[in-house]
């Protein structure tokens, strides 16, 4: 059976505004979810995976599509020849614009972030410097609004790398299990690392980096703890659902790895359970990298 790698994301505490995009007027709004009954503040997938080229690019690894400017980009190979060779390419497949039947499906799958709390309508006001917006005339400060919001958010991602490489699921292994891996480490480094996430301007810097993962290395072909993270109003972080899940067995607890960058009651809980748990996101991905073998990666006729 294939070896599917899945992932949970808590990110840091922050005040988040989105100074691109959508907007009201002149207020810049946040994307929002209906959900519980209650307004939940939301992040693409797309801006994830945008953020996550970004620090592969600034590695230099090597991308099919790179943007100096965060305006245009570039391609190497604009007809995705030898895609294989590029991780982007790979890792999060493409599309020919004129083309459609020359296209991959992306090995990384990424959930959309949402808000660990519900956003309760905070807004701030502010003016811009005259002449800041050429649109508008005149010598006086320009005022505009910003929604903003004081949360975490969670993401969960998704991967079987196996298929790394592999045009079809008959067709042969072009990347060696070594390679392979290389990858693996190549997305886990990326996500833990990620900087600039959805609309962040310089004016608006938040760590998008993990404060907390959770990490799943299994045959199960689904992740099964999507969206585990709680959040009570005092900023207190649990893991209950995930607890719920491995008490009732629909998750093994020798599968799962835990990395938490800050104090959490249920870590002891999970560590009686048999979950690995490390006190840091970087420990708990070393140590998930070290489950994977290279058989696991070979491909299952």
């Amino acid at each position: 059976m294939s070896k599917h790698l899945f992932g949970m994301v808590l990110t840091h505490q922050g005040i988040y505004a989105n100074n691109r995009g959508e907007n009201e007027g002149n207020t810049n709004t946040l994307q929002k979810v209906l959900r519980k009954g209650e307004l939940f503040t939301t992040v693409s997938s797309e801006s994830i995976r945008y953020a996550l080229r970004d620090i592969w690019q600034e590695r230099k690894l090597p991308l099919n599509r790179t943007s100096n400017d965060h305006r245009s980009c570039s391609f190497e190979k604009p007809d995705f020849e030898n895609w294989h060779t590029h991780l982007d390419d790979d890792v999060l497949g493409f599309m020919h614009a004129r083309q459609e039947t020359l296209s991959r499906r992306g090995i990384l799958e990424i959930t959309r972030a949402i808000s660990t709390t519900a956003w309760r309508g905070e807004i701030m006001h502010n003016f811009a410097s005259p002449g800041s917006n050429p649109a508008v005339s005149g010598n006086d400060p320009i005022p505009y609004a910003v929604e903003v919001h004081d949360t975490r958010y969670q993401y969960g991602f998704a991967a079987t790398p196996e298929h790394l490489g592999r045009a079809g699921l008959k067709d042969k292994d072009v990347l060696k299990p070594k390679e392979k891996k290389e990858r693996v480490q190549y997305i886990l480094e990326g996500l833990i690392n990620l900087r600039r996430v959805g609309g962040n301007h310089a004016r608006y810097l938040t760590d998008f980096s993990p404060e907390v993962i959770v990490l799943r290395w299994t045959d199960d072909p689904v992740p099964r703890f999507l969206y585990c993270f709680g959040q009570d109003d005092h900023g207190s972080i649990t893991l209950s659902s995930l607890i719920s899940k491995i008490e009732g067995e629909d998750i093994e607890a020798g599968e799962v790895v835990v990395g938490a960058g800050v104090s959490m009651e249920d870590c002891e809980l999970l560590e009686k359970l048999g979950v690995k748990v490390f006190p840091g996101v970087k420990k708990a991905v070393n140590h998930l990298l070290g489950q994977i073998k290279e058989e696991d990666l070979r491909s299952k006729k």
